[in-house]
């Protein structure tokens, strides 16, 4: 098989048609149409490099043949072939798409000049797309080199949470579910709020490990029946910065800080550690602070029962406003998102 570059000369002179494939004969693959039904038909059989196609024909003029062959084949190079009277239509084909047109009477010279021209511009833009086409299959396999290193940190980040999870409950049994619980009713909360899923999914990560700083407080603390001393609160008040210091060296765990370290701010602004108040403390950790309380009034202690639904209700009314954000508390008060027991019972 020929690797000549084809070209196609379509014109219903006989001519002219034999005259441009006399010169091009030796250098390249040339038929010829003697009209453009017969052209278009042969290009459907088999696409040329580049056209060379008469302006004025019967039947179809030459720029409805350009037309219909930059629908079908729109890599192909077309030149308009065109006496002088008509080069004004000539230059109106480029701008439907001609690469550039020869005038008759045309030399030797004339023909090789455009015809090289033409078919170096296709073989540029060949190439453009070859390496158009590799980039684009480039992009694709380092896309899904990036998915699977994705979905890699994904598992890293949610085996992490787990094991930071376990941590926490095999130091302190009071919190043993107690983050999973806080984590999904934060999930809700954040959900009826208009969260987006991202923002979501990080609130219930960092809200799963909210309490992961009371690793560093001491297990007689933790464990104590019954009321704390000044002193033990003091200590307990520490967890919220430990918390943050740990989560610190955890690079996909940044966005948990926030809530780590503010989970027991107030909207009043009298919580700890830092007293911030209102819209200073972030929104993920105002639903923290909601939910976490909520689970924990729902949660018996050793120094209490567990409260029924309507007393937390009661203390969520009684508490907007100063301990707790209204907005973020009008999602549980309205029956938006249900109050579910620790053994997963609505209240």
């Amino acid at each position: 098989m020929s690797n000549k570059e084809k070209i196609l000369v379509i014109d219903d002179e006989m001519a002219p048609r034999e005259s441009i494939r006399m010169v091009l004969k030796d250098k390249y693959a040339v038929s010829t149409a003697p009209g453009p039904i017969e052209g278009l038909r042969m290009l459907s059989e088999g696409p040329a490099d580049l056209v060379v196609v008469d302006i004025k024909m019967p039947r179809m003029d030459g720029i409805t043949v350009l037309q219909e062959i930059k629908k079908t084949h729109p890599d192909t190079e077309v030149v308009m072939l065109t006496a002088y009277a008509s080069l004004e239509t000539a230059r109106d084909a480029i701008r439907h798409g001609a690469f550039d047109y020869l005038l008759k009477p045309f030399d030797k010279d004339d023909i090789l000049t455009v015809v090289e021209k033409g078919l170096a511009k296709r073989r540029s833009n060949a190439d453009l797309k070859t390496e158009r086409d590799t980039l684009l299959d480039r992009a694709s396999t380092l896309e899904k080199q990036i998915d699977e290193a994705r979905s890699n940190i994904v598992m890293c980040c949610e085996g992490t949470v787990s094991a930071l999870i376990l941590t926490i409950d095999a130091k302190d049994r009071y919190t043993y579910n107690h983050s999973k619980r806080v984590a999904e009713l934060s999930s809700a909360i954040a959900g009826e709020l208009g969260a987006p899923k991202k923002t979501i999914k990080e609130i219930e990560h960092a809200a799963s490990i909210h309490d992961i700083g009371k690793i560093g407080i001491d297990e007689n603390i933790l464990r104590k029946n019954g009321h704390l001393t000044n002193s033990e609160y003091e200590e307990i008040k520490k967890h919220p910065a430990i918390g943050m210091r740990i989560v610190q060296s955890v690079p996909f765990l940044e966005d948990a800080i926030p809530v780590i370290l503010y989970h027991h701010e107030r909207y009043d602004g009298t919580g700890y550690p830092e007293g911030i108040s209102g819209e200073r403390i972030p929104l993920s950790a105002r639903i923290v602070i909601v939910a976490d309380a909520v689970d924990a009034m729902m949660s018996a202690r050793p120094y209490r029962n567990a409260l029924t639904a309507e007393k937390v209700m009661s203390e969520l009314r009684d508490n907007a406003g100063t301990q707790f954000d209204p907005d973020v508390s009008d999602v549980l008060l309205s029956g938006r998102v249900p109050l579910l027991s620790p053994d997963g019972v609505i209240q």
